[in-house]
């Protein structure tokens, strides 16, 4: 009897251990681009930036693993939506065809601006790159935006790094891209000659977003994010990368929001 209870715990035992270790097992594998500097970067050897410093407390301690990935933006996409090897992805615009094979987070965890840079002052709208070469990140939501006029030559990089670059060395007449990442880098490469467009194309709203119905991650990071923002964590990681942290106001909305009206 005592060998047969001795058993029985035994096997209780093995069977809590295996199902708390089956709980932690999932790693959520993140993909970023190394060449998306202030978002994401390689730092001695380490993933850093913005989107980093935000997913990096949100699965601290959770029973989910956290698994930084290196991708190109353009093959992330893809294995983002064939759900393999990519569970989650940042910096994402939202848009009715991407809805239909992603989930996106309740809020954009940023808002930034598109905006043409080149080293021409006149050029400054959509219409002054008819005729122009072009250069975007290919797979991203802005080189859609371009590929609408059919007059523009559009030449799709791996990284806004090389866009910038292709812009730089004279091989493009204008680069169209999120004003934040591209202020980074022409500062941190000196690009003196390259100017951005006063007025922005439109603004962008960036979200996390999973595979199609993965609704537990999606929870997970909507309930990790409304947390970073309750206890202010948001707002010095905001700072530190971009400056004080200013609510922005949509038209028609009575009070400031964070995402479009109607969304």
């Amino acid at each position: 009897m005592k060998r047969t209870s001795f058993l029985l715990i035994l096997i209780v035992v093995l069977l809590t251990i295996t199902s708390t270790a089956s709980a932690k097992a999932r790693g959520i594998v993140f993909a970023f681009d190394k060449d998306h500097a202030p978002f994401s970067f390689i730092e001695n050897g380490d993933p850093a930036g913005f989107d980093i410093d935000l997913l990096n407390p949100i699965f601290e301690g959770s029973k989910f693993g956290f698994v930084p990935t290196e991708f190109k933006w353009s093959d992330a996409l893809v294995s983002l939506r064939k759900g393999v090897k990519v569970d989650i992805m940042s910096q994402m615009d939202k848009t009715p065809e991407r809805e239909d094979i992603y989930d996106f987070s309740n809020e954009p965890y940023l808002i930034d601006e598109i905006r043409i840079f080149s080293k021409d002052s006149t050029i400054s709208t959509i219409d002054d790159l008819v005729m122009k070469k072009v250069a975007v990140q290919k797979g991203s939501y802005y080189e859609e935006i371009l590929k609408e006029n059919e007059q523009i030559t559009i030449l799709p990089t791996e990284s806004e790094i090389d866009a910038l670059d292709a812009l730089d060395n004279n091989i493009v007449d204008a680069f169209v891209g999120p004003t934040s990442v591209a202020k980074y880098i022409i500062k941190k490469n000196s690009y003196d000659d390259i100017i951005s467009a006063d007025e922005p194309l439109q603004t962008s709203y960036m979200y996390f977003a999973v595979d199609k119905g993965d609704g537990e991650l999606l929870e997970f990071i909507n309930e990790g994010m409304q947390h970073l923002k309750d206890n202010g964590t948001y707002n010095e990681i905001h700072k530190k990368w971009f400056g004080k942290h200013e609510q922005k106001e949509e038209p028609g909305c009575g009070k400031p929001c964070q995402h479009p009206c109607g969304k």
